[in-house]
């Protein structure tokens, strides 16, 4: 064995983490609070590497936190986004100076292959996966990876020099990396979020910046221009730094004018396509597809394959995401809409009234602007979940009234289809985390999806 190292949680990227350790033949202590009965129902292949390694190689401590004092067993820690910073294993770890990274840390040091990484508050993911179909279309062999989906280390043992991961990463990942450094990082905006586990939004910021800090001159910093915030702290880094905007050019980078997507380089503007030729509609994921254009340029894509894939890409799962029309009334999910700032520009982009379903899990936002959007085009608010009250209580502070809580998804549903009429859309954009309720904004948007499927036309 080379060396004992805990992973802390066993969801998808900790498991993952866990099996890469073992692979490379150190000893593994995984744990969770959740019942063993559980981990292993979700991750079978846990019990395989169980039975047919030495007993030693894998010990799994479930349903229970394990205990500060073993910190000292360890030489190193792997702890998963959602565990708090502050348990009581990693504060005897940091008296200790035993090092505690992410999942994506220990990824970095495994691989060869290029790394590019894709942050912010919103519009990750949609970049992310439009990035990875550029180089899909392009026939590049690519790895679409992080919070967008299947963690990085999943695929690091098949992964070759010539490989590119593409990563969306989370402030939670990037609070505990070392020297995880991508070859080419973008920032898509930045607006208030996770307080609840930042504290401040300082503290928040500085946990996406770190996205560059390891980055050099012979890498590249891609920034949106028309977020103040982004351009700041973008001043920090020392990579090559390029930009995207909206109505604006630029002197290297993308930018859109007269209804246009072009992308400057070195002197030369490239007409990419029309604005309304691409996929992906409203300013917010004509940013996004600014970004990705970018990245696949800076990559060496094409310019003719970045084109196609703009004009053919329809979007993400749970991302604005049309379910179906019933009775006149369009149904829309938006799961992924965990924060106040993307609730607000999927209401932005919604053209008719709308039936909003919002709440969840409380991550200690102010919903002043929320409400004020919410007053502009939602005929009833639907709120549901632990923030439920909390929303409410600002809202009636605004004079907006149209309200009704409920208590599961599917009345929320049933009051939806009963409140709307013909010409309405009801949209389901949460404006909060799903974690009061569901394991993560994909099961909630499902959940939603299948309950709008079952109503009668």
């Amino acid at each position: 064995m080379k060396n004992k190292i805990l992973v802390i949680g066993a969801a998808r990227s900790g498991v993952a983490a866990a099996l890469l350790l073992l692979k490379k033949g150190h000893q593994v202590v995984l744990t969770d609070r959740r019942s063993e009965d559980l981990i292993l129902a979700e991750f079978p292949e846990l019990s395989q590497y169980r039975k047919s390694l030495k007993n030693e190689a894998l010990e799994l401590f479930l349903g229970h936190q394990i205990a500060a004092e073993r910190a000292i067993e360890f030489s190193e820690i792997i702890v998963s986004p959602g565990v708090p910073l502050e348990i009581s294993i990693l504060q005897k770890a940091r008296d200790l100076n035993i090092p505690i990274h992410s999942e994506i840390e220990l990824a970095y040091r495994n691989t060869e292959s290029t790394i590019i990484a894709i942050t912010g508050t919103n519009g990750k993911t949609t970049t992310t996966v439009l990035t990875g179909e550029m180089f899909k279309t392009a026939e590049k062999s690519v790895y679409v990876t992080g919070n967008v989906g299947e963690p990085v280390c999943q695929h690091i043992v098949d992964s070759k020099p010539r490989d590119t991961f593409v990563i969306e990463v989370s402030s939670f990942q990037l609070e505990t990396i070392e020297k995880f450094r991508p070859k080419i990082a973008l920032i898509t905006n930045l607006s208030p979020d996770h307080l609840n586990r930042h504290k401040t939004l300082e503290n928040y910021y500085a946990a996406k910046t770190r996205i560059f800090e390891n980055q050099t001159e012979t890498d590249y910093l891609i920034l949106n221009a028309d977020d103040v915030t982004v351009c700041e702290l973008g001043k920090q880094a020392k990579s090559q730094k390029y930009y995207f905007a909206l109505n604006k050019k630029v002197a290297q980078g993308a930018y859109t004018l007269e209804g246009v997507l072009y992308l400057s380089d070195q002197g030369i503007d490239h007409e990419i396509c029309a604005i309304e030729e691409i996929g992906i509609k409203g300013p917010h994921n004509l940013q996004n597809a600014m970004g990705a254009v970018m990245i696949a340029y800076y990559s060496g894509i094409d310019v003719q394959t970045i084109q196609k894939t703009l004009k053919t890409f329809k979007g993400v799962e749970h991302r604005q995401e049309f379910v179906r029309t019933v009775k006149g009334v369009d149904y829309i999910n938006d799961s992924k809409g965990t924060n106040t700032n993307a609730a607000i520009t999927a209401l932005k982009a919604m053209t008719k009234p709308v039936i909003l379903i919002a709440g969840g899990y409380d991550k200690s936002e102010d919903y002043g602007d929320f409400i004020d959007n919410i007053k502009k085009k939602v005929k009833r608010l639907i709120l549901i979940g632990a923030t439920a009250s909390a929303i409410e209580k600002t809202a009636r502070e605004k004079d907006y009234v149209m309200i009704e809580k409920v208590s599961d998804y599917e009345a929320a549903v049933e009051v939806a289809a009963r409140c709307a009429t013909t010409g309405d859309v009801v949209l389901l954009s949460p404006a909060c985390a799903s974690w009061d309720m569901f394991d993560n904004y994909e099961i909630r948007g499902k959940i939603f999806k299948d309950l709008v499927w079952r109503l009668e036309d």
